[in-house]
């Protein structure tokens, strides 16, 4: 597999798939006291815990006790290890499990109690084993969208990186990226400076593991591996799986310095706003900060996010804020901070800032702080990005995720990236053709058409439906996608009944991606991408029709298409409207940007830019 490449989605990555397991091995283990399956065999958990033995400091008399946790912690056989040590001295820990899974934690829990009646029996122990002094605690959470707020000294993760990498699911509160993207980034907040980071994976090399997780933005450094044992076929020698130790950065990064000039990113959406910071090294910090959208936290409360957000990001450099000479940063404001660096560009998108006056406003409160001007602009601008690092004139920039818009970029006469046209982006009710809520509804519709023609097949995307809604019988689909819950306030009802619909589109996707596809799949996908392709071709030819960009006409043949968002990112689906958009005459002669992380896209687009 490639640095960048990802692996094809899988029910592994899905938490139906482990709610299901976890159920039956909590039955399992109810009935006949059977633990489960230990990912990777007792090696790999043998191998983990003597590194820790080795690596961990030993516990001080009167000192607080290590904090480990694991991540994505299952049925806790690895965390458990930690309740004996090598003798002579018991040693002290405070140990967190963390699994999105309910099951998991009941499993993790029950399981614990047994060990802990086992050992109390001396016999039970190794001979030269002792009884540490441990606390245990069982969570669900969510670690690619949860801000747990602490840290620990030593973080594990045994298969969870490998699960999380199998699943498509965009994380819409980090950019809409996919989680085998996020999870680094997250997993490096939860390790106290100088703390340390143990994985083990099966479906990446040591050499993957250690560029994805000392990439730009995730403050690692390769500490240690741990030998496996190896096997030779083919005339090369390789391993099934890898450990890897790595150390969490005490100090800002040596290319933090106020030499570099520095281009930053503010991406401000519905969920998260999101500011990266960048220069020639490429990307050097990263922040999040919570909803920047001005239509519905107004005005200063964006800019105050906007603000925290962006001395986030500093600080993890090094940077700290600076006070106002004036005690404000301007008039109208109650930031009392100014901007620490001077950056050399900043690109600033905010979603529900579509108005001229808007965005005027916001720019009055912003470039004070920055101490430079600062344009503003709508969210969607940003995906021109792309564009910059292709180095093209002109394109399209559509988003296909949750929602769906597409737009004209171009650079204009001063080299700024500007919009010239814009179809979509009208939300649900009157638009979204091509997002993942619009592929839920098309298979949804075709499920039925089939049932009501007597024409279904067992199995495939009908069966994922009926379990999606939870019903027995296809022709029960519409009451279910109807159904509001009326428990709810109106507004959260009908968003949850989309979100509902929305989320069913992964099984559909993952159908589709099958050799051969899932025929209800296939038409799903098909009715979805018409309308979202029609768009695009239609913003194409009239751009092309208009007047000359610059010194000359645009021509498809220079114009480069951008894509963003999580389901135009699957190449299945990707190839199949390119080739729709191909035979309406519309094919894009610079060629096609994915889009992963639109703020760090456009961040490095700057970069570019200022090389000429």
């Amino acid at each position: 597999m490639s640095d960048d490449e990802e692996l094809p989605p899988s029910k592994l990555g899905t938490k139906e798939h482990w709610d299901m397991v976890y159920d039956r091995e909590n039955r399992v283990f109810e009935d006949v006291g059977d633990e489960g399956e230990v990912w990777f065999g007792e090696s790999a958990v043998d191998k983990m815990r003597a590194w820790a033995h080795t690596n961990l400091p030993a516990h001080q008399a009167g000192s607080d006790p290590l904090r480990i946790l694991e991540c994505g912690s299952g049925n806790g056989t690895l965390l458990l290890s930690f309740l004996t040590s090598p003798g002579p001295d018991p040693q002290s820990f405070h140990l967190t499990g963390i699994d999105y899974s309910a099951g998991a934690t009941k499993l993790g829990a029950s399981i614990e109690a047994s060990r802990r009646e086992q050992l109390e029996d001396e016999d039970e122990l190794d001979e030269d084993d002792v009884l540490n002094e441990v606390t245990c605690e069982w969570r669900q959470g969510d670690l690619l969208r949860d801000d747990l707020g602490e840290t620990w000294d030593l973080v594990m993760d045994k298969g969870t990186f490998d699960a999380l990498a199998l699943s498509q699911e965009p994380v819409a509160e980090s950019g809409d990226r996919l989680p085998s993207r996020v999870y680094p980034e997250r997993v490096a907040r939860l390790v106290r400076p100088g703390g340390f980071f143990l994985i083990t994976s099966c479906n990446f090399t040591e050499e993957e593991i250690k560029k994805r997780y000392t990439a730009p933005g995730v403050p690692f450094t390769f500490h240690s591996s741990v030998p496996h044992r190896s096997f030779s076929f083919g005339g090369k020698t390789g391993t099934t799986v890898c450990t890897v130790a790595f150390t969490k950065n005490q100090d800002a990064p040596a290319t933090a310095t106020t030499s570099d000039p520095l281009y930053a990113c503010v991406d401000c959406g519905g969920t998260k706003t999101e500011v990266v910071i960048a220069s020639e090294k490429g990307i050097l910090a990263r922040a999040l900060g919570g909803t920047g959208n001005m239509a519905e936290v107004g005005l200063q409360q964006s800019f105050k996010t906007i603000v925290a957000t962006a001395l986030s990001a500093l600080e993890s450099l090094g940077f700290k804020e600076e006070p106002h000479a004036n005690g404000t940063a301007n008039g109208h404001s109650e930031v009392s901070s100014v901007c620490p660096v001077q950056f050399a560009d900043i690109w600033v998108g905010i979603s529900g800032c579509d108005t001229p006056l808007d965005q005027a406003n916001m720019s009055a409160l912003l470039s004070p702080f920055f101490r430079r001007p600062v344009a503003v602009y709508n969210d969607a601008l940003l995906l021109g990005g792309g564009l910059l690092q292709a180095n093209a004139r002109w394109g399209i920039a559509v988003i296909a995720g949750t929602g769906s818009i597409a737009v004209g970029v171009e650079l204009d006469s001063n080299g700024e990236l500007v919009q010239s046209a814009r179809r979509g982006g009208h939300g649900y009710l009157l638009g979204d053709d091509g997002s993942a809520y619009d592929v839920g509804r098309c298979a949804v519709r075709a499920a039925v058409h089939a049932f009501d023609a007597g024409e279904e097949t067992s199995g495939g995307v009908a069966a994922h439906l009926r379990a999606h809604f939870v019903v027995e019988n296809t022709g029960e689909l519409l009451a279910k996608v109807h159904d509001l819950d009326n428990t709810l306030p109106p507004i959260e009802a009908c968003n949850k009944q989309k979100l509902r619909i929305s989320s069913a589109s992964r099984g559909v996707l993952e159908a589709f991606t099958q050799s051969p596809p899932d025929p209800l799949a296939a038409t799903a996908v098909a009715d979805a991408i018409a309308p979202l392709a029609a768009s695009v071709v239609f913003l194409a030819k009239q751009l092309v029709s208009k007047s000359p960009l610059g010194d000359r006409p645009r021509s498809l043949s220079d114009a480069v298409l951008v894509c963003g968002g999580g389901v135009i990112r699957q190449d299945a689906y990707r190839a199949v409207f390119l080739d729709v958009c191909a035979a309406q005459g519309v094919v894009f002669g610079n060629g096609v940007v994915v889009v992963e992380d639109v703020a760090g896209t456009a961040a490095l687009g700057l970069v570019q830019r200022a090389k000429g």
